[in-house]
């Protein structure tokens, strides 16, 4: 239990929104335009990331992404994982030392801190280069802030620099990026473990 609710911490860490990710519905798939990037991968990616939030010390957590968003893992440090399946309205965090699959209420917009999405407004900057790849820089704006986002032709972020109203600063960047295909049990609870439900909070929890 210890190991399954340091990794709903570190969840709640990696979850919390920067400026420019603020929970808007994940989207399905459409081309690039001239003025904005693709707001979803349109290929299969497992990107490792450094994430520094205002406040909080540096954690790397991968993420692998099947095209145009369908599924989502999030890999923590400490091997607890997160899986978003988007197509079936479904989450689970998984304690593989634990043998836990903890079964958590569907949030629309999880996938949004490590993905574009239609509320940004894009100017396009500069070509640069990220975890040796090419991405186009773009400044970004929404309501609640505004920032800088490195994207690949194919829709893989590989940095996002925030700033939100407070002036606080978040910084995502890729370390290295695969697109070898993942297995698609990846994307699953693991057979025989045991599932249990998120615990509700209670009438003295902070919201």
């Amino acid at each position: 239990m210890k190991a399954l609710l340091g990794g709903l911490l570190l969840m709640s860490l990696v979850s919390s929104p920067p400026a420019l990710a603020q929970a808007a519905p994940a989207l399905a798939a459409r081309p690039a335009t001239p003025d904005r990037p693709p707001l979803l991968p349109t290929r299969e990616a497992s990107v490792l990331y450094r994430v520094v939030a205002s406040g909080s010390p540096p954690v790397e957590v991968r993420i692998t992404t099947q095209a145009n968003g369908a599924a989502m893992r999030i890999d923590m440090p400490d091997r607890s994982y997160m899986l978003v399946n988007q197509a079936e309205k479904r989450m689970a965090m998984v304690v593989p030392d634990e043998l836990t699959v903890m079964d958590l209420p569907f949030q629309p917009g999880m996938q949004d801190q490590f993905q574009l999405n239609a509320r940004m407004r894009f100017t396009r900057r500069t070509a640069e280069t990220v975890a040796s790849l090419r991405c186009t820089s773009w400044d970004v704006l929404v309501d609640s802030g505004r920032g800088i986002m490195c994207v690949t032709d194919d829709g893989v972020l590989l940095r996002s620099i925030s700033l939100d109203p407070m002036g606080r600063r978040n910084v995502i960047e890729a370390i290295s990026v695969s697109y070898a295909p993942a297995p698609a049990s990846d994307f699953l609870p693991p057979e025989g473990f045991d599932h249990m439900a998120a615990p509700v909070p209670g009438p003295g929890a902070l919201r």
